[in-house]
Formats: structure tokens, sequence, C-alpha cells
């Protein structure tokens, strides 16, 4: 028989190579944390139906068609990469997630798009319409699960071309063209805005996400109207895009390095608990010093008892556990008094009443020769209850 211990193995002076693969581990954890929240509210390639993403919701696919068919695009990340973006009359601009766009980017980008042939908005948040384009009116589209067919002839869209889902519709008086029409409201239109020469407006983001952008004539609708152009600027906000006059006028602003220190320094006090921390040592099995049978630990307590001549209390200890033994076998509850399990334990066997009284409940026993019949006759007693 053997134990399971717990065993700490004392530091010792011959593993440099184990310390230095530690230490290894830890400014690697540090690094790719400040690498990462440092980054802060930065878009990356990893955001939804941005051009670079692969992913289900990414626009890659679409991004790397028209590039394939000629059309030159650029991913303007922020700002200031997006009025460092040539654009001009042969210039189309798409914003495919203008969630992130604040009242200062829209502003930016209004005064951006003034000189490109067209501004594509990709499902835009109702504040985004009313900013770039205040005559149109927007209705969101709550479940639209059967495809829209249209019955209009643009450049962009063919009569009977299908398209999978619509999100949100737009109505303009002032639309030199709607397409996918239900209830006087398009999915696609075609309007302009103060400064603006062409916005086209797109309900949907199935045409450029990775997982529907081939579905019907989705990605048609994407291809035509996003390589209007020979030139394509892929505008993705972000969210860190204010002005330091902004940030100055407000007194509550949080600095774009607060939370990446704060996250920083959870980083690297956890690393320094898991370096540093106390460990348990290797799991160990060792025999044990002695193995003691339990028929050993009742001859102990038999001789205990014969030697301090107790015989009386040897004697009540054997009518307790005899007693208890007997109350469980004929279903009595525990804690039945002695009494009523001699009355039981005679109506079992048929032994008068007042023997099994006397076997249980008797008079103390004072001599060895008392207390070993006393034991034989108990241990008879159990034997015939038990066959019976």
């Amino acid at each position: 028989m053997t134990t399971t211990l717990w065993r700490t193995d004392a530091p010792t002076e011959g593993r440099p190579g184990r310390r230095w693969w530690r230490i290894a581990v830890l400014v690697a954890v540090v690094i790719g944390a400040a690498y990462l929240l440092g980054r802060g509210g930065q878009p990356g390639s990893d955001a939804a139906y941005h051009p670079e993403n692969p992913s289900a919701k990414g626009a890659q696919a679409v991004a790397r068609v028209l590039a394939a068919h000629g059309v030159t695009v650029i991913v303007a990340e922020g700002q200031a990469a997006l009025q460092r973006a040539p654009i001009d009359g042969d210039t189309t601009i798409v914003v495919s997630k203008s969630s992130d766009l604040r009242e200062v980017t829209l502003q930016a980008l209004a005064t951006a798009a003034r000189p490109a042939e067209r501004l594509v908005l990709i499902h835009p948040e109702r504040r985004v319409v009313r900013a770039l384009t205040p005559g149109v009116s927007m209705a969101e589209v709550a479940h639209s699960q059967n495809a829209l067919v249209s019955t209009c002839d643009t450049p962009d869209v063919h009569p009977g071309e299908r398209l999978s889902r619509s999100q949100s519709q737009y109505r303009d008086t002032r639309a030199t063209a709607s397409c996918y029409v239900n209830d006087g409201q398009a999915v696609y239109l075609v309007t302009s805005g103060p400064g603006l020469r062409e916005v086209v407006l797109i309900g949907s983001t199935d045409p450029i996400t990775n997982d529907r952008t081939a579905e019907v004539e989705n990605g048609a609708l994407a291809l035509r109207a996003l390589g209007h152009s020979s030139r394509l600027v892929w505008y993705v906000p972000d969210l860190r895009d204010v002005p330091p006059t902004a940030a100055e006028q407000t007194e509550s602003f949080t600095p774009v390095w607060w939370g990446p220190m704060l996250g920083l320094m959870a980083f690297t006090m956890l690393a320094v608990f898991w370096w540093r921390g106390r460990r348990f040592g290797r799991l160990v099995t060792e025999p044990l010093p002695v193995v003691v049978r339990a028929v050993e630990t009742t001859e102990s307590r038999g001789r205990m008892y014969h030697k301090a001549r107790d015989s009386e209390r040897a004697g009540a200890v054997l009518r307790d556990a005899s007693g208890r033994r007997l109350a469980a076998y004929l279903g009595l509850a525990p804690g039945t008094p002695a009494d009523l399990v001699a009355q039981a334990v005679s109506a079992a066997t048929g032994q008068p009443l007042d023997q099994t009284r006397w076997l249980l409940g008797g008079p103390p026993v004072t001599t060895d020769t008392d207390l070993l019949d006393l034991a034989a006759r108990l241990a008879a007693l159990e034997k015939e209850i038990r066959r019976s």
C-alpha cells in the first residue's frame, strides 16, 4: 500500500536553461500585450467589412477581384490616410463601416470626397445619411429573408438581377437611380449631396462580405459599384481620429494611452505572478513506514481491557454494539431502547424474553469468565438472527 504526497524540491543551481526560458516567455508576453493593447482603437484587418479581412465578415474577396481587374485599391485607415490618398475625378471612395464615423470624421470625409467621381456608402447609419445626403429618408429593415429582384437598368444594376437581402432602404425625390424597390423605398439609390457629385447608397452588406458575395448577383453589384473608376479608396474610419482642439475642450477626455497602459500593467503583473509564484513540486509516491492490519487494532484494544481488568466496561461495550447490530437486522430505528430490542429478538428467535433481556441489558459482568461467556452468547444470538 502506498500514499501520494506533495514534495517541494529545493532550488538548485543546475537549471539555468529553465530560468532563461521563463524570462523569455515573460518578455514575449509583455511585448505581445503591449503590441495588442497599444493599437488602441485602430481598426485592424480583422474588423468587419475590412478589405484585407479574409474571414466571413471581411471584404477581402471583393477587394482582390477589383485589383485583379485593374482597379487600384487603396486602403485608407484613419483620417490622415484618407487625406493623403490621391483623390480626383477618376476616384471612387467607399465606406463599408459607417458606425465608426464621428462628426469630425464625417466632415473630413465630405471634404475629401468632393473631387471624387462618386462616394459609395454600404449600409450607412441614419446619422451618416442625414449628414451627407440631407434629402434622403431612410428606413431600417428588421428581417429580410427573400431575395430582391431588380427591375431597373443602370450601369451598376441590370434588370432581373437579385440581391440576397436588404438591411436598410432609402427614398429621395432627387434620386437619379432607384433599384430593388419595395413600397416606394430602394435598397440601391444614387443621389447627390452638398458638394458631392454622386453618392451611392447600398442598404445591404451582402455584396461585399466574403460569405455572401458569391450568392445570387451580390458580387456583380459590388464590382460594378466599386469598380466604376480606375482608382478605389477604401476608407476605414479610426475611432481615435479626434482633433487635438476637441480633446483640449473636453475636460473629461481620457488619454488614448490610458487604457493600454492599464492593460499592460495587468498583463505584466500576471506574468510576474506566473514567473515568481510558488509552485508545488512533482507528485511522488512513497511507501508507508508501516502497514497496520485492522484485526491488530481489535486485539490491542482487547489486551488493554484485559490488562485494566475492566470487565464491566468491556461487557457494556459488547452489549451496546450487539444491540445496535440486532436492531439493524430487525429493521428497528437507531437508538431503540435495549428492552424493545430484546422483545423483538425474543419474538424473532423464540428465546425467552428474560434471557434476551439479560443478554442485552442485564447486570454488569465482573469476571473474565463471565465476560467470555457473554461474548459467546451474544455472537450466537446475532448468528441466529441473521439466519432467521
